[in-house]
């Protein structure tokens, strides 16, 4: 008895260790399919825009300028009268000062204007940028069983959080190429959800500097895509974008 415990014992630890390099593996190619871990820490400053088109319509995109490095942002946006609403602030400490067609908000007005800019930078970089972020802390990945789309082999990563981001009741499932290594399709249950949606990514791009990601996520009703119409890594940038409307 005590030898066929051990046996089983050694299968279990054998095939948890098999799994967890087979994770190692497919991240590797992620990696490598982005450009690298070190070019993606090279990449300091973000340019992007953020849009929809749903039954053909197209809202008015985004505007993110980020330095990866100090925190520092800044977020345009336009609503439905046409107002310009202009945040400037920092991710890490959520301090800053925001306008609207060039007129400073009161403190009141400027802690929600904040508020609302830091959940469009957790959403709209995610979109971006998820293939770098698999490995950061609170993230929890786990293979799940190779699949196929298009007859192309694809391993699955599916992601929850342990109490990180705004909305850590979420679930995605990443379906990685097995021979590129780019992601091409992914599932997300969000935690306000009922029903599971599916997005389609197009291929990587270069955003400069060699990083690679996809500009181009679509559903497969086809109802709704997202795009990043600008999506640049810049080498500089003028500082007073972060100071100034």
């Amino acid at each position: 008895m005590k030898k066929l415990f051990f046996y089983a014992l050694c299968v279990a630890v054998l095939s948890s260790c098999s799994k967890a390099q087979k994770k190692d593996q497919v991240f590797e190619k992620i990696w490598k399919a982005t450009g690298g871990k070190s070019t993606f820490e090279k990449s300091r400053f973000f340019e992007f825009e953020f849009a929809v088109e749903r039954d053909g319509n197209k809202t008015p995109g985004r505007k993110h300028l980020w330095d990866r490095y100090t925190g520092d942002y800044r977020l345009e946006s336009v609503d439905a009268s046409g107002a310009k609403t202009v945040t400037l602030f920092n991710v890490n400490t959520k301090q800053g000062k925001a306008f609207v067609n060039g007129v400073a908000l009161d403190n009141e007005q400027t802690s929600q204007a904040i508020q609302t800019a830091y959940a469009k930078f957790i959403n709209d970089s995610y979109w971006l940028m998820v293939p770098l972020k698999l490995q950061d802390e609170g993230v929890n990945t786990e293979l799940a069983p190779d699949t196929a789309i298009n007859d192309v082999k694809c391993n699955v990563i599916h992601l929850n959080f342990d109490k990180v981001g705004l909305t850590p009741g979420d679930q995605y499932w990443l379906f990685v190429n097995d021979n590129t290594g780019e992601v091409v399709q992914w599932t997300f249950l969000l935690q306000h959800q009922q029903k599971p949606a599916t997005f389609t990514w197009a291929p990587y791009q270069d955003l400069g500097g060699g990083l690679k990601l996809s500009t181009k996520k679509t559903n497969t009703d086809g109802k709704t895509t997202i795009y990043y119409p600008v999506a640049k890594v810049l080498t500089e940038v003028d500082k007073t974008k972060f100071t100034q409307p």
